[in-house]
């Protein structure tokens, strides 16, 4: 655990972060160009002639935000800085560009804290069935990520599900018990980001249906995806109460503008009111949690401005509301 955790009292990283309330999540990669996380989309041809990350950071001042987590690597394995563990990776895009970097960078400048996104599960990696050979995979590029960037205020891992319940059969299945997410070696990573970055925030993703129970400890942040979700005609609340084994683990709510977590060409959907956007932000301050809003940049790596209009407005009325 972080130096200083004391139950019910949360340390001054936690304490920190809880003060920034509001982030911008990014989900950009290979999904967004081929609207699957497969792994096959050749890297040769993710090239995003527009992006600008000093826009997306403008995008996040505009709206209020303090902090913003970009996803690094998604589910497809395709890494967004030149990794040299892998040859999946911007490096082998013909623009070559260290989107991690530019992104740190550019949000930074404009005064907002950075955090990444890392998928446990990955679709292109061809040992990822080998867990000590991945596990030491996986600990490698974090140690790239933490000590390449800078200070890092959180590391937001996805995917565990795959090798703790791939048959999604929660939250018990005897043929795949909760081993505390030994197939990851999850407690040695936990030590080895904390050894790196010791105010660097582990949280770990545990899926719609279970908000804010984490799928094993230690974690530092707990998450709840999307906000009053429906599982098998069960309303999915998330627990409140933030001591879990003895320890203050606080809430960050996630959810999406997107109508999935990429940009999706050509979608049709019905995007969320200022109103609704304001509703989440105070509900997630009332109940001294975070809120991390997703929007995903196109294809041409820019933000839709269609956004911006109900990020801004949204911005207005939580400032209205004291919020």
């Amino acid at each position: 655990m972080l130096a200083g955790m004391v139950a019910g009292v949360p340390t001054a990283a936690q304490a920190e972060w809880m003060r920034l309330q509001y982030g911008m999540f990014i989900h950009f990669g290979p999904w967004t160009y081929s609207g699957t996380g497969d792994g096959r989309f050749p890297a040769e041809r993710v090239v995003a002639p527009r992006l600008d990350a000093r826009a997306w950071a403008r995008l996040a001042v505009e709206a209020g935000m303090r902090y913003a987590v970009l996803t690094a690597k998604h589910v497809d394995g395709f890494c967004l800085w030149p990794s040299r563990h892998t040859d999946y990776s911007v490096a082998a895009t013909p623009q070559r560009r260290d989107w991690v970097g530019e992104f740190v960078e550019a949000f930074r400048a404009e005064g907002l804290k950075v955090g990444l996104y890392y998928a446990l599960l990955d679709r292109h990696c061809p040992f990822f069935e080998d867990d000590a050979r991945y596990a030491a995979y996986v600990r490698d590029q974090i140690t790239e990520l933490l000590s390449g960037y800078g200070d890092v205020l959180e590391l937001w891992f996805d995917g565990a599900w795959d090798k703790d319940h791939p048959t999604r059969d929660w939250p018990h299945d005897p043929a795949w018990p909760n081993d505390g997410g030994a197939r990851w070696e999850w407690a040695r990573l936990y030590e080895h980001i904390h050894a790196l970055q010791p105010r660097c925030l582990v949280i770990q993703n545990s899926s719609s249906d279970r908000p804010g129970e984490p799928n094993y400890l230690p974690v530092d942040v707990r998450t709840s995806e999307h906000f009053d979700f429906i599982w098998r005609e069960r309303l999915c609340a998330p627990r409140l109460d933030p001591i879990f084994d003895g320890h203050d683990l606080p809430l960050e709510y996630c959810t999406t503008l997107t109508p999935g977590w990429f940009w999706q060409a050509n979608a049709c959907y019905s995007h969320a009111s200022a109103e609704t956007i304001a509703g989440w932000r105070l509900r997630a301050a009332r109940q001294r949690a975070n809120l991390l809003l997703n929007i995903g940049p196109n294809s041409d790596g820019e933000m839709p401005n269609y956004h911006r209009g109900f990020l801004v407005e949204a911005e207005r009325l939580v400032r209205e509301a004291g919020g």
